[in-house]
């Protein structure tokens, strides 16, 4: 074998240098027969659903957390005329807590006297307020004067004492030119004329510098007199206004008084939390007008709700609820648990509903129902804590309706045709 003659075959050599592409595979597409199996998989698990699942249908209410003895409302015990009303919506009270002042002053030969002395004793009271405001803007007024002043000698006082210096300097110089002139005088070498004329000029010179300097002392005395005058200002102001606040609170106490002669207050029957103030101060009240009404405390909490009328027939006491409360995220905090306690047979009057839900309108829509929920649990767990509901809560709920399989759901359509048609067929049999 030569030196020209290759060790491998030429086809050896190109195998070898498409080895690298690896060893070619076929690969085959699902078969039909796996296709089928999960199609038929698939076809036979929606038929089961659709045969064995069920679906409830839920309608929405809302509502308020109440006791489940209800509300104490309050009303007018006799006529009179509301003077004041010292609680607000939302407040809770205690019993005996004053909530209104039911003015019941009766006239007399010589008119209300009452109302007289009352009349004085604000308008002496208003015109104090009025002397407290002007006091405060005299004083305030007269305080930024005095600091005014003081600011304007604090910028002339350092403008006066470089005129001083000026002036010093120009003496000094006068008193060199004449000191000059009286040498050169003694030498004979000047006039006397021009000595006097230097002379005079160091004079006048002299003289207003000491004028410059009595300015000087001068401003300097009204600087500190307006800087202890400033030092002593606010005690003074302060001890004139507290003078007026003393007969302010005087008069304050003497309406007081007057008002305790003619007012009836009107307290809480019980602990509770205000609600519904229906009456306000300046109303004209007669006897049995609704005032207020208050949740009381010592009772177990429910949830009245006001659900559509469409949905009542469908509800029954016992039925499982499902409560919200918006003051606790239910995608954070969950669904509580309730039963059904009580359905209301009758239609919420306006009232009614904006006590429960203000939100809705009686006016627009269906007729509107209580339905009361007894919670099972009264409190919310809240980051490992249980928190009690709270009498007022606003709370959300879906009420569960009636449960039935899939497939009629889906029927319902062709339910209702053959209805409409079987009640339709006795109508056309009776035409002539």
């Amino acid at each position: 074998m030569n030196e020209q003659t290759p060790f491998f075959r030429r086809e050896v050599e190109a195998a070898r240098r498409s080895d690298w592409l690896g060893r070619p595979m076929l690969v085959n597409g699902p078969s039909a027969g796996a296709v089928a199996l999960f199609s038929a998989v698939f076809v036979i698990a929606a038929l089961c659903f659709v045969i064995f699942g069920d679906y409830t249908r839920r309608v929405r209410a809302s509502g308020v957390i109440l006791p489940a003895g209800g509300l104490t409302r309050l009303v007018a015990p006799q006529p009179g005329w509301v003077s004041e009303l010292a609680v607000n919506e939302g407040d809770r009270v205690r019993r005996g807590q004053m909530l209104y002042a039911l003015d019941i002053d009766t006239a007399t030969a010589r008119g209300n006297t009452q109302d007289a002395v009352t009349d004085i004793l604000e308008r002496k009271r208003t015109e104090l307020h009025r002397a407290l405001a002007a006091q405060r803007e005299f004083d305030q007024a007269a305080r930024q004067r005095l600091q005014d002043q003081l600011a304007s000698l604090g910028r002339e006082l350092p403008q006066l004492r470089a005129q001083i210096q000026t002036a010093e300097d120009f003496a000094g110089q006068l008193e060199d030119f004449a000191e000059r002139q009286r040498r050169n005088l003694d030498r004979g070498m000047g006039l006397a004329s021009d000595y006097e004329s230097r002379l005079q000029a160091l004079q006048a010179q002299r003289a207003e510098l000491a004028r410059l300097r009595r300015e000087e002392v001068q401003l300097a005395g009204q600087r500190d007199a307006l800087t202890s005058e400033l030092a002593g200002f606010d005690p003074e102001a302060e001890a004139r206004l507290a003078a007026l606040q003393a007969q302010l609170l005087d008069v304050e106490q003497q309406l007081s008084e007057a008002e305790a002669r003619r007012a009836l207050r009107i307290t809480a029957p019980r602990d509770g939390m205000v609600t519904a103030i229906i009456t306000r101060a300046g109303q004209t009240v007669a006897e049995g007008t609704p005032l207020l009404t208050i949740v009381p405390d010592d009772q177990p909490l429910v949830a009245q709700l006001v659900a559509p009328g469409g949905s009542v027939g469908f509800l029954r006491e016992g039925a499982d609820v499902l409560l919200r409360y918006p003051a606790f995220p239910y995608q954070k905090f969950g669904q509580y648990p309730g039963r059904i306690s009580v359905i209301s047979r009758a239609n919420l009057r306006g009232d009614e509903v904006a006590d429960l839900a203000p939100a809705a309108d009686p006016d627009k829509g269906p007729s509107l129902f209580r339905v009361t929920v007894a919670p099972d649990r009264p409190f919310v767990m809240a980051y490992g804590k249980p928190e009690p509901l709270q009498a007022g809560m606003q709370v959300e709920a879906h009420l569960l309706l009636d449960s039935r399989p899939i497939w009629q759901w889906i029927l319902e359509p062709l339910f209702g045709l053959k209805g409409a048609f079987a009640q339709a067929a006795p109508e056309h049999a009776h035409e002539p």
